[in-house]
């Protein structure tokens, strides 16, 4: 339970006995510390991805200055979580489409059934009227149309008797309402004029557009727009290494021109880009959006400048069509806006559940509760045989590229056979946590994958207790490490080194959890007192005097990126040639430093990396000639001149060195 107290000015023989009382305090409080996850630099520009979790197949609207997005949830309750936003930078939860959708078993988790990679996929959302529509494909239950005169809902459902699958509905000047849908051939449907239901059950939908040679696996993902008199489709292709296609024609129904919209990676190797389309400012700047598989991250959410040439759109900054950008100006929108992110730490102190949380599956409402116990989230529990089938298990998206997320977990409610504490939902799962066991609690940390039984991989006899801190850690490798603490300050490295990915459409994700092994046991309860979420990370500013890997540039030249580890984050940069050259806008330094260290391999010597301030041109700041490492990663020093407390640093390499490749860097 969080503690708020205002002190008065007081003496100096006061401040002994105001630190004890604050030590007190801070043994029952989550430490906050200031937390950085805005793509947004504060200085005018943002840096992709804009939402840095998992936000897969988005569709943003402008309705007058506001603007609001919605995303696929799948299984997860409530679901299509409706985002706002004043700048398309800054993002926060307002609602979702709907609480829960209880159409069969397996969404109930009746049975031990599961729906985890089922569900609502890619919605669509279109304002008309005084009226917000967000529709979409149930996989397994055809399409539903959502209606509200609030973008935060609450909203109605409306369900088609018909799937329409990857919808995009757009609504036509003279107000019909359409659905474009399909994958590989897309279909044009219309709806009723109320949108509640397709005019003609029988329509089996129109042939509009059929993907061009080469790219028909997974043109899908339609969004549909008009301007100018023309009619727009934006499609993916491909896949895992994606690209957009626009198509256009005058009429809606076809024929239609089709060509590659978007073709890059974005700093991120082998990656692509998927299922986007456009949104034009009320300052009338055009900006396009796609997702980016970024691994165990899910599917981000990506920004970049567009322009019209020819009435075709045309995305990328000046002299680089169809590419992207790492960090580049904000839209120029009107007004001051505050830096918000989605997600964010929860003390658990109202009474309704803030929007960042997801139950796993439709919850049991009987059994979780914020009014049992003021300032606890309870979660009583149920038999499962695996943290998979767990009911109630309460999921936040992992934010990265690096987080933390800690709870506190009160103890005192658990009965023989519980299990409770904070995992990480993920291709492999893991439990990370405590069991009352022979009247006795023990730390654990289990592990399996998705629905096989589970594995004990480590565990700690801890005896009598009644509280602990659990800590989950993402890092930027891509690998998940687990803490735990007795007192809420000294943490504990606990059990291997995770590595969960991707899963079932979904990033990874953090899981509050309570469940009972043992069929047939009387169960209990866990209360969680906060979940901290934490992040050093911001933008494209970087701690100069931290480890700062050379892949998270805010522009290059030449050299190619590399993944040498499919579905991981790793990456570095080889085949560099004279002259290319590669920018972080915003290094910042506590101190300053004496020297770079730079990690780097090379089979011969010869050629040089020099670190020039502000321009190709600026003032050298360290000349690093490169030496053989007989072909083995190997760091290597060099002095620097003079710092300031924030610069803009280029490196240019000179020379030629095919053999050479670099990782990373650091300042001491």
């Amino acid at each position: 339970m969080t503690y708020h107290s205002t002190l008065p000015f007081v003496r100096l023989s006061h401040v002994l006995f105001l630190g004890c009382i604050l030590a007190v305090l801070q043994a029952c409080t989550p430490v906050q510390r200031h937390v950085w996850l805005s793509s947004d630099n504060g200085d005018g520009t943002y840096t992709n991805p804009v939402i840095n979790a998992d936000y897969p197949d988005p569709d943003i609207i402008r309705v007058g200055k506001d603007y609001y997005m919605v995303s696929s949830s799948f299984v997860a309750m409530p679901g299509i979580p409706v985002c706002h936003s004043r700048d398309l930078i800054n993002w926060r939860i307002i609602g979702h489409a709907y609480d829960s959708i209880t159409f069969r078993p397996q969404y109930r988790m009746e049975d031990e059934k599961t729906a985890y990679s089922r569900l609502c996929w890619a919605p669509t959302i279109r304002y008309h009227e005084g009226i917000y529509y967000i529709g979409v494909n149930i996989a397994d239950d055809g399409f539903v149309m959502f209606k509200s005169t609030k973008p935060e809902g609450p909203y109605t459902m409306h369900k088609f008797e018909k799937r329409l699958y990857d919808p995009g509905f757009f609504i036509d000047d003279d107000g019909r309402k359409y659905v474009t849908h399909g994958k590989g051939k897309i279909y044009l449907t219309r709806l009723k004029d109320d949108g509640t239901g397709v005019l003609d059950l029988n329509d089996r939908g129109t042939l509009i557009i059929t993907a061009p040679e080469g790219y028909g696996h997974l043109f899908e993902g339609c969004h549909t727009y008009k301007r100018n008199g023309w009619y727009y489709v934006f499609n993916p292709a491909l896949g895992y290494d994606g690209v957009q296609m626009i198509s256009r024609s005058r009429n809606l129904y076809g024929p239609y021109e089709t060509k590659v919209l978007i073709d890059d990676d974005i700093n991120y190797a082998g990656a692509g880009v998927h299922q986007g389309g456009y949104i034009e400012t009320a300052e009338g700047e055009s900006w396009a959006y796609t997702f980016q598989d970024r691994d165990y991250m899910g599917r981000c959410l990506m920004l970049y400048p567009m322009k019209w040439e020819n009435e075709w759109p045309v995305v990328g900054p000046e002299g680089r069509a169809g590419k992207g950008v790492v960090t580049y100006r904000k839209p120029a929108v009107k007004g001051r806006h505050k830096m918000s992110y989605p997600h964010h730490s929860d003390s658990f102190d109202k009474p309704e559940l803030a929007g960042i949380w997801e139950f796993n599956h439709v919850p049991h409402k009987e059994m979780w509760s914020l009014t049992d116990r003021p300032g606890f989230f309870r979660i009583y529990a149920q038999h499962a045989r695996g943290f998979y089938w767990a009911r109630n298990s309460l999921t936040q998206k992992v934010t990265g590229p690096y987080s933390t997320g800690t709870v506190s977990l009160d103890l005192s409610g658990l009965q023989e056979g519980d299990f409770a504490g904070n995992g990480i939902m993920g291709r492999i799962m893991y439990q990370f946590g405590v069991k009352k066991k022979n009247n006795s609690f023990w730390l654990e940390m289990r592990q399996a994958y998705r629905d096989e039984g589970e594995e004990v991989v480590d565990s700690l006899e801890l005896k009598a207790l009644s509280k602990i801190y659990l800590r989950t850690e993402t890092t930027k490798e891509g690998a998940t490490r687990f803490h735990y603490s007795l007192d809420g300050r000294e943490y504990h490295r606990f059990g291997p080194e995770g590595v969960s990915n991707f899963w079932g459409f979904l990033g990874i994700r953090h899981a509050l959890c309570c469940y009972n092994v043992v069929k047939g046991s009387p169960c209990g309860y866990a209360d969680f007192d906060f979940f901290e979420l934490e992040s050093a990370h911001r933008g494209n500013h970087y701690d100069a005097l931290t480890e700062i890997d050379f892949s998270r540039y805010d522009d290059r030249e030449g050299m190619e990126l590399v993944r040498p580890a499919g579905k991981r984050p790793m990456q570095f940069l080889s085949k560099i040639k004279d002259g290319d050259w590669l920018v972080f806008n915003n290094l910042t330094f506590r101190k300053r430093p004496e020297k770079i260290t730079l990690e780097w391999q090379a089979s011969n010597s010869g050629g040089v990396l020099e670190m020039r301030r502000g321009s190709l041109q600026g003032e050298v700041m360290a000349s690093c000639p490169v030496q053989s490492t007989n072909g083995l990663w190997s760091k290597q020093s060099f002095e620097v001149q003079k710092l300031k407390k924030k610069e803009k640093v280029y490196f240019v390499f000179k020379g030629a060195n095919e053999s050479l490749s670099i990782k990373n860097f650091i300042f001491e």
